[in-house]
């Protein structure tokens, strides 16, 4: 705010030496621009895109609990408060991110720099796209009229056809040759250095993923079908190693390394907690997760997701809740006796994929707990991967929305999630990390292909969402929209009951533990309350169990 608050303060200053014509006879101060440059706008934008969905004080943290990736003390229930991480999610989205491509959009329009036009609204479309998705209706139409403090709430339906429409105004953009001022952005742009061919793919995926989310409900979206089918029939989705996503680094002055590695590795307390359902599902084990798609399949990117400071045969530093071998962690919705308990030293922590952490080579951190020494917090931030482009079709083609190889695109799907992880390897500043090999990644491919045969279209389609979420891991965004749409992957549910603890390195399985569920599944999250009291046009949901998105159709099981 404070930031803010400078901007507009330069602005006024502007407009008020604007209006002495007569000042040293002067009508525009080249020293005091007026706007801003696109190049620093678009950076800018880039940037706060990289925190706001995912990050610990914003709605992340809540969602990779509600998608049951990790489990996190802050939000130990389906239960993301409407203040704190909503309020800095809605607040930057509306304050930094949409302001400044609203502003490219505004001023380079006039300028004729329809590619700088082009990649803003293609970014406008998705941050958009993000906020329906997680809240319903939303401010859309009038989130950018000057001064106005008050927005309507846009229909959901309304807002996702408006945005389609975006898309394709994009595509037009970028697709000009013969506009008056052809500069592509190059190194400002920190996604895709101003390749236009790229973010060409790129919006012909972000459209199939807004098709993808509205499958169930085509009456709603305009010429839904004609579309579709001319955008599969184009066939120009993103290519391998083209995926949609911020990059962080390891330099520390200032800190551009991954938030999250920041928190966890040079923080003082643990805040991700591994989801034991996730644990569970990617082992192959079936302790709670009794109907695992991917029973007895063990999964190479275990070591790469996550670290275990433990050895198979060292002591927790309190008594622990859930522990499986080497790995420990919490419960979602646990109120049994050692939920609560201290863990720095010994919990199992996210590792080198999801934030540049450490790399499991299975030595355990010495009981001291890893420092950031341990990692180098070089990480991207996923907004749409090359490997949800592939699991997309396949989700379209095993519900008969397109004709296609489902199968195909499942395995190529999940071949892409474990390049994914390989390339996190190889811009890793970190020696001696093996990439997977080909081997293990033949060997695991060829199990789920077993699995995957074996089953009906329905077990088929949550093959394809189980793999999509595991490969989605740290962007729970994707993850909760996908849930909604379809219930799968199945999570974790903690009813009124028990679940079965791990309780040493033995693998002994005698105790249980009470968990309990307080609040049903949010089908959408609240407004934030400092926008409900602020805003007479948004009225606060009273029930999230009922308060659903537009394309959100599917039967919930309790």
């Amino acid at each position: 705010m404070k930031k803010i608050a400078i901007i507009l303060a330069a602005f006024m200053f502007v407009g008020i030496i604007g209006c002495e014509k007569d000042f040293l006879d002067i009508n525009v101060d080249p020293n005091v621009p007026t706007t801003a440059e696109p190049s620093k706008l678009l950076t800018g934008a880039q940037v706060s895109m990289a925190y706001v969905f995912t990050q610990r004080n914003y709605v992340g943290n809540g969602l990779l609990s509600f998608v049951h990736q990790l489990v996190s003390r802050e939000v130990p229930q389906y239960n993301m408060q409407a203040s704190g991480t909503l309020g800095n999610t809605w607040s930057s989205a509306y304050t930094s991110i949409l302001p400044n491509l609203d502003a490219i959009i505004s001023e380079q329009t006039a300028n004729g720099n329809l590619r700088y036009v082009g990649i803003s609204k293609l970014m406008k479309a998705y941050t958009f796209s993000v906020m329906v998705d997680l809240f319903g209706d939303i401010p859309y139409s009038e989130s950018n009229i000057p001064g106005l403090i008050a927005p309507k709430l846009d229909d959901d339906v309304e807002v996702y056809n408006t945005l389609i429409a975006l898309i394709d105004e994009a595509i037009e953009d970028l697709n000009n040759t013969e506009a008056s001022n052809l500069i592509s952005p190059s190194t400002d742009d920190l996604i895709y250095g101003g390749n236009i061919d790229k973010w060409l793919r790129l919006a012909n995926t972000l459209k199939l993923k807004l098709f993808l989310n509205t499958r169930n409900v085509q009456s709603e979206i305009t010429d839904y079908a004609d579309a579709l089918d001319a955008l599969i029939a184009e066939d120009n989705f993103m290519l391998e190693d083209e995926d949609f996503e911020f990059w962080f680094t390891n330099q520390m002055t200032p800190d551009q390394r991954h938030p999250a590695f920041v928190d966890e590795y040079d923080g003082g307390q643990i805040t991700y907690y591994i989801s034991p359902w996730f644990y569970e599902i990617m082992n192959g084990l079936t302790i709670n997760a009794t109907e695992n798609p991917l029973a007895g399949v063990n999964d190479p990117r275990v070591p790469y997701y996550w670290v275990n400071q433990l050895t198979a045969s060292d002591d927790a530093q309190n008594p622990h809740e859930y522990r499986h071998d080497n790995f420990v962690s919490i419960v979602f919705g646990s109120i049994g006796p050692n939920a609560d308990g201290a863990q720095r030293e010994s919990a199992t922590m996210i590792g080198l994929y999801p934030c540049g952490g450490k790399y499991d080579d299975g030595t355990g951190s010495g009981g001291e707990g890893f420092k950031g020494s341990d990692g180098d917090g070089v990480a991207p931030q996923k907004f749409i991967t090359y490997a949800s482009s592939r699991f997309m079709l396949a989700e379209l083609a095993i519900t008969g929305v397109i004709t296609g190889d489902a199968e195909e695109y499942f395995e190529e799907g999940v071949r892409a999630a474990f390049a994914h992880v390989n390339k996190v390897v190889s811009n890793s500043t970190m020696e001696g990390i093996p990439a997977i090999a080909p081997a293990d990644i033949d060997n695991y491919v060829t199990s789920v292909l077993s699995l995957y045969g074996t089953t009906d279209d329905e077990g088929k389609l949550e093959m394809i969402m189980t793999q999509k979420w595991i490969s989605n891991f740290f962007n729970p965004v994707e993850s909760y929209t996908d849930y909604r749409r379809t219930g799968y992957p199945v999570l974790f549910d903690p009813l009124p009951g028990e679940v079965i603890i791990p309780v040493d390195y033995e693998g002994n399985f005698n105790t249980t533990s009470p968990v309990q569920l307080i609040r049903k599944y949010p089908k959408s999250l609240w407004y934030p309350s400092s926008e409900v009291e602020l805003n007479p046009n948004v009225t606060q949901k009273t029930n999230l169990s009922e308060s659903r998105v537009f394309w959100d159709t599917r039967t919930y099981d309790y």
